[in-house]
This record gives C-alpha cells, sequence and structure tokens, in this order.
C-alpha cells in the first residue's frame, strides 16, 4: 500500500524521526523513501527580508545579501538531503531526493501526488517552540492533500501496537484500513476504538469494523469508550502503550473536530505516539 514515502526534510532533529519512521515503514512494504527538501519562499521575498535587506543597505548591497541568504537556505537543504541519505543508504532503503523553492505546504502536497504517504515532523524548525508555531505548515498540509500523513512525536519508538480511533466516516475507514495494513505488514496487534454514550449505537459502530477486517491476517480487538471523545481516545492511547494512532482528519460529530481546527494543537501537545491522519 505505502510503496512510496515523502519526507520533507529541513535542519530540524523533529524531521530525522520522521526519517527514522519512514525508514521503519520501508523496511515492511519494500518502500521507496522521496527526500523533499524545501527552500522558503518567505524567506527570501518576505517583508522581513525586505526590512532587514533596507535597514543593512548601506552597509552591504541588498543583491548580495539577499544572495548570501539563499546561498545559506541552497546549503542547510543539501546538508539535509545528504543526512536523510546517509540513513536510507546505511539501512539499505531505496531513496530519491529534489530541492525545491516555495510555500513549504504546497510544494509537501505537489510533490505528495506521486507518493502514497508524508511523513513530517510535527513542528519542524519551531520544534522549540512547540506551543506557539505547532501545525503551521502540518494543518496546511493536512487540509489540502488526500494522502495519509505520518504526524511523528520528538523521539522515535517503534510501532509495536496501533490504535484506530474509528466512527464509520469514510475517512475513519481509510484510517482503519491504513491502519489494518500497517499491523499486517509489520506484525503487530491492533485495537479499534469508538466514542459514545450510547451503548448500542457504539456496539453497531464496531460491528462496522469487524467487516472491513474480516478478511485481514491481523490480530485485533476493541474498545467502547464514553464521555469526551478526545480525552476518552487520549487516556486510552496513554494507558495501552500504542505507538502509532491513525485517524480520520475529519469525521462525524465530535471526531469531526479531533484534528483540523484549535484541537489539532492539543492533541499534538498531549499524544505520546506517532499519528496517522487520513482523509
Amino acid at each position: 500500500m505505502f510503496k512510496t514515502i515523502l519526507v520533507p526534510i529541513d535542519s530540524s532533529d523533529t524531521s530525522l524521526v520522521a526519517v527514522d519512521y519512514a525508514i521503519d515503514l520501508s523496511r515492511s512494504f519494500d518502500s521507496e523513501i522521496v527526500g523533499i527538501s524545501i527552500i522558503d519562499i518567505k524567506k527570501l521575498t518576505g517583508p522581513f527580508m525586505r526590512d532587514l535587506g533596507t535597514s543593512i543597505g548601506g552597509m552591504v548591497p541588498y543583491g548580495d545579501f539577499q544572495q548570501n541568504v539563499r546561498q545559506f537556505l541552497e546549503d542547510t537543504a543539501k546538508a539535509a538531503l545528504d543526512e536523510l541519505e546517509g540513513k536510507c543508504n546505511s539501512a539499505g532503503i531505496s531513496f530519491t531526493r529534489t530541492t525545491k523553492e516555495g510555500v513549504i505546504s504546497k510544494e509537501i502536497v505537489e510533490s505528495a501526488k506521486r507518493c502514497n504517504m508524508i511523513s513530517m515532523g510535527m513542528a519542524g524548525e519551531h520544534a522549540f517552540w512547540r506551543d506557539a508555531f505547532l501545525g503551521s505548515n502540518l494543518e496546511s498540509v493536512v487540509r489540502q492533500t488526500h494522502k495519509p500523513v505520518l504526524v511523528t512525536p520528538e523521539k522515535y519508538k517503534k510501532i509495536t501496537k496501533i490504535l484506530v480511533a474509528y466512527d464509520t466516516s469514510s475517512f475513519s475507514a481509510k484510517a482503519l484500513t491504513a491502519g489494518a495494513d500497517i499491523a499486517e505488514q509489520m506484525k503487530t496487534p491492533l485495537t479499534v476504538i469508538t466514542v459514545s454514550d450510547d451503548k448500542k449505537a457504539g456496539e453497531d459502530i464496531l460491528s462496522q469494523a469487524d467487516e472491513t477486517l474480516k478478511d485481514c491476517k491481523i490480530t485485533y480487538d476493541k474498545a467502547l469508550k464514553d464521555g469526551e471523545t478526545v480525552g476518552a481516545i487520549l487516556k486510552h492511547c496513554k494507558e495501552g502503550s500504542y505507538d502509532l494512532l491513525a485517524m480520520g482528519a475529519y469525521g462525524h460529530s465530535k471526531i469531526r473536530e479531533l484534528i483540523i481546527g484549535n484541537t489539532t494543537v492539543q492533541i499534538m501537545r498531549k499524544v505520546n505516539c506517532a499519528v496517522l491522519l487520513c482523509r
């Protein structure tokens, strides 16, 4: 299913964690990793650059200054891709690389059209300012792409248990299929969770998950929880020590708001594992 994995890479440690997860998946799916480093056009032509160029204009010609910044960004992009390539070569993973210039989220989405998955660090170069910046490029990518996005945490942890949040929506169904595929290839157990204060309705939802999973060669169980959706899922994820949470980027009712919007920041601050978003 995931034959080509796109990994946007920058100078941050969190993007290297995304590489580690991509390599882990590539070993199971015999995938190719496509590394992309993007020179952010806003850093070259944005208001800050223009104002800075004006302020130092008397000391350094603006054209020379801008070229120096471009060279620095190109060197940084090359160094990041070199490190990614080295990791892939050491792991024996097929790898291709490219550098692009433009708006980061748009370039990622465009490049993802030729791939089956995107693996991204949760905060990129702004990881130190996680509370303030989490989700800028990430949320933009998730809104625009129809490819699964693997959002990786600050530290790598091998995937040994998978939790899927399911509510019968088409996007959560994609998450269930993707989670099952990963569980089968990586030979890991899977749990399907739904949150409903109506026990009968919740059981009906889980029975639909049974239909999807009946032909899969995996070991799985189900969990029905009540209460507030985000809290219930996060609590079960933490208590069960899951390494991957798969879910639809949109869903029905409460789960629809779980990823896109302000709760994006909340769940990524609190979740203790990688998250696979599907839409």
